[in-house]
């Protein structure tokens, strides 16, 4: 048995440039599972840290937005 292949994301705070979080997700996953499981996770970040929802974004680790 192989190991199933994921994506990994980096949840980042935009005002410090800070990842306060990290995601993996098989990657055979519906892309609408995806996103919902991206906010979810966005969200999760937002409440715990007392941030503004917007100020958290999210990029795939192994492809960094520069």
């Amino acid at each position: 048995m192989g190991m199933e292949k994921e994506l990994h994301y980096e949840f980042i705070n935009s005002e410090t440039g800070n990842v306060i979080a990290y995601l993996s997700l098989p990657a055979d996953m519906d892309e609408k599972q995806r996103k919902e499981q991206l906010e979810k996770k966005r969200a999760e970040r937002a409440i715990d840290n007392k941030l503004f929802i917007e100020l958290i974004y999210w990029q795939d680790k192994d492809h960094r937005i520069q």
